[in-house]
Order: structure tokens, then C-alpha cells, then sequence
């Protein structure tokens, strides 16, 4: 676990490190395979994981899977209970861990064999298992809710897709036993560029996100920002930098306090350049089996890294 940093929150926030440590691949073979990976969420003690995995055509059937820390290495993922029939995507537990919240085309009624478009639903986790995932009331829209984040207090952040496109970032606060209706972001962070795959710290701090504004690193996909929340207002975003953000971009950022680490999920390609020798049949094989094969994979860099504070601070 990565040591408790002594700078002020602001000075990590506005200014990242200048040297980009090479992120480490996140539990190769076991949750990192060759597979589609993308979208995880870690319990509080950091023991438990849950993240999705597609299909090898991407985007056409997602599951939620889960991998928990035993005996000092993570075990084979299981299909939660309550998934493996629906498009289930972007897990994100509550910060006490008691709930976790994903989004998914399930149906809503008997008349429905899956629903129009994504939304978000809720499910209780205690001691004796998962409950029965139900709608998060106050949480959808006619549009498309996907990735969320919660806060301490109850708010729920959620990236909403409406019919003109443009991928935003809403906060919605608990209301009854739901939530009111979403205010969005400013629009120093829902900027018009995709804004949105999101992660927003336990106490409101800051908020890491992805992003298609220019100045970016990645070529044709989505860089990973910060920005922080000062006096109740949001601070102009700042890029993470070469640590996380590549030619090939970054998506669904999560921090996990009880590892001092980002997590990010990102689809580094097979090859850039030829190898320096012909590929037997055998190595070939196992490329194509393996993380780094162009599907997506998860890493994960110190906090430091990327200049967010470490758990604690």
C-alpha cells in the first residue's frame, strides 16, 4: 500500500508528478485476461472486486463478474447471482460497501423482454449473501444512465447519454428512499467532449473522469482527468498525465483507497511495431489469449502517480 502523502490536497491535484512510473497490470491471468474486461468496483477492504466481462464482440452482452483476495491472490471470477442474463455493466459499490449499484437493460415490466436503454439498479449486500436488485428510484430517465459514483452522504453521481449525444455528468442527493432529480456538472467538466465514465471521491474532493477535450494524449479515445471541488464549485480539469493516459486512451477510473492505487481499464494493442523475430505458432496463441491483445485490461499506478491524495489526506 502506498505511503500518506504531506502535500495539501490542492497542490496534488493541480500538478502531477513529472516521472510516469509504467502502470502494473491488475491480477494477470485472473481478472486481466484475454478477455473484454472493463468497469471495476472494489469493497472497502479492498478484498472483494467486481467488474464486468463481454463478449468478444464488445458491447453486444456484458456480465458482472466477481473475484475476491484469499490466501494471498485473487480467485477465479464468478458470475454475481444476479447477472449472466442481461446487459449488466459498471458496478460501483456504496463507500460502506453495502450496496452496489450497475447499470442494465433488464426489463421493467412483463411486457418488456429487455429494456430500451440502460438504467440504473441497486442491490443490498449483507452477511448472508446479495439481495434482489431493483430500480434505483429517482436515478433514470428516458435517457441513458450508465456509469455511477457515490458519496458518503448518499449522492449519487451518474453518466446520463441523452438523444443528442452528448455524454454528461449529473449529481443526484437522496430524497425519501431514493434520489432527487439530477443537477448537472458545470460545464467546466460537461464540456461537450463525451464527458462522463466517472469517478467521484467519498467526500466530494475531486472527481476523475474521461474525456474526449482537446489537449488530450489519446489518439482516438478517451483521456482521464481530475478536478477538484473547492467551496462547494469545481475546478478546472486537469489531465493525469503519461501515467494513465496513452496513444490508446483510458476508461472507468476508480480509486481504491485500501490499495492506494487508480485502477483503469485500457485496450493496448497486439502489436505497434513487428517483433523482432517471426511468432511461432505457440507464442502467437498465447498473445492472442493473453492481456495486452487488444481487449481490455485493467492497470493500476500509485495515487501518488497521478497526483491525488492518499487515502486518509
Amino acid at each position: 500500500m502506498s505511503a500518506f502523502l504531506s502535500l495539501p490536497l490542492a497542490m496534488l491535484l493541480h500538478a502531477a508528478p513529472s516521472a510516469a512510473p509504467e502502470p502494473v497490470l491488475f491480477a494477470p491471468g485472473v481478472v486481466s485476461t484475454g478477455q473484454e474486461e472493463f468497469g471495476a468496483s472494489f469493497s472497502p477492504d479492498g478484498r472483494t472486486v467486481v467488474f464486468n466481462r463481454a463478449d468478444p464482440t464488445r458491447f453486444k452482452f456484458q456480465l458482472l463478474m466477481m473475484s475476491q483476495w484469499r490466501d494471498g491472490r485473487w480467485t477465479e471470477p464468478e458470475v454475481l447471482p444476479f447477472s449472466g442474463r442481461y446487459r449488466d455493466i459498471d458496478p460501483t459499490f456504496s463507500p460502506d460497501g453495502k450496496r452496489l449499484f450497475f447499470a442494465s437493460v433488464r426489463p421493467q415490466s412483463a411486457s418488456e423482454e429487455v429494456h430500451a436503454d440502460f438504467d440504473i439498479w441497486v442491490v443490498d449486500r449483507t452477511e448472508k449473501g446479495w439481495g434482489t436488485p431493483r430500480l434505483a428510484e429517482g436515478l433514470n430517465t428516458p435517457e441513458a444512465e450508465t456509469n455511477t459514483s457515490v458519496t458518503r452522504e448518499g449522492a449519487v453521481y451518474v453518466t446520463r447519454s441523452p438523444k443528442d449525444g452528448k455524454r454528461r455528468i449529473y449529481r443526484h442527493v437522496p430524497r425519501g428512499d431514493g434520489w432527487a432529480p439530477g443537477e448537472p456538472l458545470p460545464e467546466v467538466i460537461n464540456s461537450g467532449h463525451g464527458d462522463g465514465n466517472h469517478f467521484v471521491d467519498a467526500d466530494e474532493r475531486y472527481l476523475v473522469f474521461s474525456s474526449q477535450r482537446p489537449g488530450g494524449l489519446s489518439l482516438d479515445g478517451f483521456d482521464l482527468y481530475v478536478s477538484e471541488r473547492t467551496g462547494g464549485q469545481w475546478g478546472t480539469p486537469r489531465n493525469l498525465g503519461p501515467a494513465v493516459n496513452r496513444t490508446d486512451g483510458a476508461l472507468t477510473p476508480t480509486v481504491v483507497p485500501a490499495r492506494g492505487t487508480l485502477l483503469y481499464a485500457q485496450r493496448r494493442p497486439f502489436l505497434t511495431t513487428p517483433p523482432a523475430r517471426p511468432l511461432t505458432t505457440k507464442e502467437f496463441t498465447t498473445r492472442l489469449n493473453s492481456p495486452g491483445n487488444g481487449n481490455g485490461d485493467f492497470y493500476e499506478v500509485p495515487l501518488t502517480a497521478v497526483g491525488l491524495p492518499a487515502p486518509g489526506k
